[in-house]
């Protein structure tokens, strides 16, 4: 088995440019960044069309609920991976402390079509 043509998980391709701080590049950074991010199967944190799952009974998760958090962790873990090495260090320090990549994602969103 080869994994010369494998998809890495954790970096982006070296297509995906790093945003500029002024926004310059805004444009292309989105799409190529959104691009990757899809053929990483990632794009539903960025989209937040995938919540953290929770479990019906808060106090006491299924074995199933567990896994299913577990891996929505992981996920998130990796998109915010992904987001931080592309993102201007100032920006990536303003976002850090929201709750999901996905509240990071629209607040640098909302940054840099503003510029």
């Amino acid at each position: 088995m080869s994994l010369a043509g494998a998809i890495t998980t954790d970096t982006l391709p070296s297509n995906v440019p790093k945003l500029e701080l002024k926004g310059t590049n805004w444009a292309i950074f989105a799409f190529r960044f959104q691009t990757a991010v899809e053929a990483k199967e990632l794009w539903k944190q960025f989209d937040g069309t995938t919540p953290c799952p929770t479990p019906v009974a808060s106090s006491t998760p299924t074995a199933a609920e567990t896994i299913a958090i577990e891996q929505w962790r992981k996920s998130e873990s990796l998109a915010k991976n992904l987001l931080t090495q592309r993102v201007p260090d100032s920006t990536a320090l303003r976002v850090k402390n929201l709750a999901t990549v996905a509240a990071m994602w629209h607040e640098i969103t909302r940054e840099f079509t503003e510029k």
